[in-house]
């Protein structure tokens, strides 16, 4: 293990208070409190991770930190998960680092985007991930602190320190953890992962850049024409966010929409139909860049270039709400059983 750094207190808590502030300190930290990672404890979540301490799981930007086991397992012990989250958190950094995924962008533009961690399969009753009602809120360990350890070892391992390397404007709350659940108990057509050729047994995780979110209000007791039209009004063209949509269909429209025959394919298509903005309400520099992207129709700009880069998943819990989240280039992983 790395050098082991000394702190005292005349109590537990005391102890735990002087970490704290040692760590904070040192930068080592969200600006949250954390759990001091013992020798012990780093030493049980490696374990948990059936992987070599230091084994390389990939090299992050924009400092090519190496984040092997070890370095994961410290982070995510200051992070507050369980040594059974490892697997999800090494999987989801193998797909970070992967050559497809946009990271050192993520790392260092001016724009909020972040690692999205959507999980499918026995993995979310296996660690209590919630894909239900709150999915996108505080409550669930899992969810908060597996988004959160990822978001240390961006900071710590890759560099990504607010006003130093990541010049993000404003950056975003989501950057504190960004994890759900997919509700597929829920969902009528198939879920994600085995839209992408995973059998349902199998337990991934699957990274999205992603952006903001709005919670689409409405559409209860109309038509699935109606609801369509309802959701895309959300769905304005995205600079820099224009490779995909990730559209959570709560319970209720899931149920309508099938209930009246549409299917997942047939949801996209209407969305990217409907999902157009006028081009003369945009600056002419942004419907440049979206026209090369072959992001525009006729007058109009488009949200996705395609209409399969529109992904549906069913989340949360009953009532008339769907939301659209700004997300895209998504990679995938199996989780070890």
């Amino acid at each position: 293990m790395a050098k082991e750094t000394q702190v005292h207190g005349a109590s537990v808590a005391e102890v735990i208070l002087n970490a704290y502030e040692h760590a904070y300190e040192q930068g080592w930290t969200d600006g949250l409190p954390i759990i001091p990672p013992s020798e012990e404890l780093v030493q049980r979540f490696v374990a948990a991770s059936s992987r070599e301490a230091k084994e390389s799981i990939g090299v992050l930007p924009p400092r090519s930190g190496v984040a092997t086991v070890e370095v994961i397992a410290v982070n995510a012990v200051m992070a507050g998960c369980r040594p059974e989250y490892m697997p999800v958190i090494i999987a989801a950094l193998e797909a970070i680092t992967d050559p497809a995924f946009p990271l050192e962008l993520i790392q260092v533009t001016t724009n909020p985007m972040t690692p999205l961690l959507l999980l499918n399969g026995p993995i979310r009753h296996q660690l209590d991930i919630n894909y239900g009602a709150g999915c996108l809120g505080p409550g669930w360990r899992a969810n908060a602190t597996i988004g959160r350890a990822v978001r240390l070892i961006l900071l710590n391992v890759g560099g990504a320190l607010p006003g130093i390397y990541s010049k993000s404007s404003f950056a975003s709350p989501l950057r504190y953890s960004y994890v759900l659940g997919e509700n597929e108990e829920e969902n009528p057509w198939g879920s994600f992962h085995t839209d992408r050729d995973f059998d349902p047994e199998d337990s991934t995780v699957t990274v999205f850049r992603a952006t903001n979110y709005v919670n689409i209000s409405g559409g209860e007791g109309v038509g699935p024409e109606e609801i369509l039209r309802h959701i895309a009004t959300a769905m304005p063209p995205m600079y820099l966010g224009g490779e995909g949509a990730m559209i959570l269909l709560g319970v209720n429209h899931a149920r309508n929409l099938y209930d009246a025959g549409v299917s997942k394919q047939e949801i996209q298509q209407k969305l990217w139909e409907y999902a157009v903005v006028r081009e003369d309400h945009f600056a002419a520099d942004f419907v440049a860049t979206e026209k090369a992207a072959g992001r525009t129709g006729p007058g109009v700009v488009r949200r996705t270039r395609l209409p399969e880069q529109i992904y549906v998943l069913v989340a949360g819990g009953p009532g008339p709400q769907d939301v659209y989240i700004s997300a895209d280039m998504p990679q995938t992983r199996l989780i070890p059983r």
